[in-house]
């Protein structure tokens, strides 16, 4: 398994941080995921957007994932709590998943647990959305977003 630390953008770090400490002084009822990230936070290397590799997972990227134990693909975009809904494939930074994937890139395996004993996933694909606004060459500003991300729902892949 992968075990290089997670690469975050400074921006999300921030958010992320702000998150965890709202929920820690809150009666929210998972505090063992809630640690899980803030480990992720603690261990995560934060760099300036622009220097973070297009293909590391962060809010609002959009990943293709293969299961390696049941060879099915899933994609998901990683959000924040308040934005996730699993029927548009949303995932929140605080669902186990969401927290294994968090600064992590295409190539990576790693592990998460889930109902029923723990997933092996290797990421296959990330669209990651920039933030930032940029001046275009004409002098108009424009925000970037995902690059064309293949449509992929979940699929058996054959072994």
């Amino acid at each position: 398994m992968k075990t290089d630390s997670a690469v975050l953008t400074i921006d999300d770090m921030d958010r992320i941080a702000q998150l965890v400490r709202n929920l820690k002084s809150s009666s929210f009822r998972d505090q063992q995921q809630l640690d899980l990230l803030e480990e992720v936070l603690q261990n995560a290397d934060a760099m300036a957007s622009e220097h973070v590799p297009i293909d590391v997972i962060g809010i609002d990227s959009r990943f293709r994932a293969l299961d390696l134990d049941s060879r099915t693909r899933v994609q998901y975009t990683l959000v924040l709590p308040e934005n996730a809904d699993i029927s548009e494939g949303k995932i929140s930074i605080l669902t186990p998943v969401g927290t294994a994937v968090l600064g992590h890139r295409e190539g990576d395996v790693l592990e998460s647990k889930a109902p029923g004993g723990t997933k092996r996933l290797k990421i296959e694909y990330v669209s990651r959305r920039r933030r930032e606004t940029r001046i275009h060459s004409s002098g108009s500003t424009y925000r970037p977003q995902h690059r064309a991300c293949a449509g992929f729902q979940s699929a058996h892949v054959g072994g």
